[in-house]
């Protein structure tokens, strides 16, 4: 008598574009897939996100690889763009969304897990035999420092979370703290509506233009020629990892590339006498670049630099301290303010469904989980992770994450040692610490390295990494989330072998 095989179960917790990715690519590779959001409609972070938000990467960057936006979004989609593509994608893919449904523990059901959830006052209880958690590095709560003196300040403190409706900045003198896309955004939004904007930080960061010389960021840093150059805790190839032996070479591309960045600011924000120029250097960064890629860097405003230069948004370098009754304490003075947008980033991701004792391990460092391929943890077997691999192509490697994973729970692929994974991941953990400016979310994401990080994991599955049709547009010709909408069938229909992952630590 033949046995009756299940279809495998996976439960996603969180429906933002990482869960939604990770849904399709596990329901493609035969598995039975159910996400579970906590909120009214999908969308994660974008249906969380204040008016007036767009993507920092462009269309052609962000959106399922075998799923095209099917209307024409803007060059750098609005948050509403997102939302509205992404309702069409879990229609077209099928996808078994709970939304307004609360996970309220996951826990071990031998070799699975049982899922209890809430929706509308009722629980109910489901049994998986895989959990994914995507519920995002930045959905979560923002960052919300408690500072001497608020309770008498006159005026109102916000994140840029509770900004709504931008009417908030009318008539208002504005303070904005932060120098991240959201604090840089903020500022933008307030000119024009507050009587006065002030950017204050504590340092002032590199941020991307959006266009060299007419020609749009990415055709530089997302073909193979820039990729290439970027400085990595681990390089997929010989070659690679031969030309990072020669430091020259790197240096000076990186040198080369602050001084061009440089000089694009200052052109934006010039033409405003000594004042301007005053305004300009408060913002010019005081270390290197490249420090600064990593999962926060921004995209400027096309605007900003031009506001600081004329005074339309006053800089202030300085540490924050408290408040007064009429304003922000700072170690430069005081600033008067009616309206405070603390926009200083976002908590470190928690999960407070799971048991106390897997809490301990994944909620351990300052700057979030530690994870083995940024997908799975040593010490908790049958639980993936979705998104915490963000990077400038992030839904391409929520994809080929998942397809990771995939192959992983179809026994295709077999796990290292644990020793092995650990070592691995202090790796990833001390190069990141050394090299990479600090944040919550550091340890979850691959930022600009995202092209090392999407090759190295197709190595392990067997599937070329390289998806362009000839040697010049490998180098040259940026790559975009459609190169990769071949890679789950690619997969699919390659030899059924038990692979191990190449030792290379990622």
């Amino acid at each position: 008598m033949t046995a009756i095989m299940s279809t495998p179960t996976v439960a996603i917790v969180g429906a933002g574009i990482s869960g939604i990715a990770t849904a399709d690519v596990l329901q493609r590779c035969g598995f039975r897939v159910r996400l579970f959001e906590r909120a009214e409609r999908v969308g994660g972070v974008w249906a969380r996100a204040y008016p007036g938000i767009r993507l920092q990467n462009t269309a052609a960057q962000y959106h399922l690889s075998s799923f095209p936006w099917p209307f024409e979004p803007d060059e750098h989609p609005t948050g509403e763009q997102i939302l509205r593509y992404l309702d069409a994608a879990v229609v077209a893919k099928r996808l078994d969304v709970r939304l307004d449904t609360q996970v309220v523990s996951v826990v071990r059901d031998g070799a699975g897990w049982q899922v209890t959830t809430r929706h509308a006052g009722h629980e109910s209880v489901d049994r998986f035999d895989h959990v994914v958690l995507s519920i995002g590095q930045y959905t979560e709560g923002k960052h919300r420092p408690e500072l001497p003196g608020e309770a008498t300040f006159g005026g109102r403190v916000v994140t840029e979370r509770e900004v709504k409706d931008l009417s908030i900045f009318e008539g208002q003198r504005v303070a904005v703290v932060g120098f991240g896309k959201s604090a840089l955004d903020m500022a933008c939004l307030a000119v024009g509506r507050a009587r006065s904007v002030t950017h204050v930080f504590r340092t002032a960061r590199w941020t991307l233009p959006r266009t060299v010389f007419g020609l749009h960021f990415t055709h530089l840093l997302f073909n193979r020629f820039g990729s290439v150059m970027m400085p990595s805790w681990a390089h997929p190839t010989a070659a690679e990892r031969a030309l990072h032996r020669v430091a020259p070479i790197v240096r000076g591309f990186w040198s080369g590339l602050e001084r061009l960045v440089e000089t694009l600011a200052a052109r934006q924000g010039a033409g405003h006498g000594p004042a301007g120029a005053a305004r300009m250097a408060t913002v010019k960064p005081a270390h290197g670049l490249v420090p600064d890629l990593r999962s926060a860097a921004a995209l400027a405003p096309d605007s900003y630099y031009g506001h600081v230069g004329s005074g339309a948004i006053e800089p202030v370098r300085a540490e924050v301290e408290g408040f007064t009754t009429t304003g922000l304490v700072t170690s430069a003075g005081l600033i008067e303010a009616d309206l405070v947008v603390l926009s200083v980033g976002s908590c470190s991701p928690s999960f407070p469904f799971l048991a106390p004792e897997l809490r301990q391990v994944l909620e351990a460092e300052a700057d979030g989980v530690q994870l083995y391929r940024h997908l799975v943890h040593p010490a908790v077997p049958g639980l993936g992770f979705a998104g915490y691999n963000h990077g400038f192509m992030h839904v391409p490697a929520a994809e080929v994450g998942a397809l990771w994973l995939a192959a992983l729970w179809r026994g295709e692929l077999e796990l290292p040692p644990t020793a092995e994974m650990v070592k691995a991941i202090d790796h990833v953990t001390a190069w990141k610490r050394q090299h990479i400016h600090f944040e919550p979310s550091r340890s979850c994401a691959i930022n600009t390295r995202f092209q090392q990080y999407l090759d190295i994991l197709l190595q392990d599955l067997g599937v070329s990494p390289y998806r362009k049709p000839n040697p010049v547009a490998e180098v040259l010709v940026r790559y975009g989330a459609a190169d990769y909408a071949g890679v789950v069938d690619e997969y699919l229909t390659g030899p059924r072998t038990t692979r191990r992952p190449q030792p290379v630590m990622t």
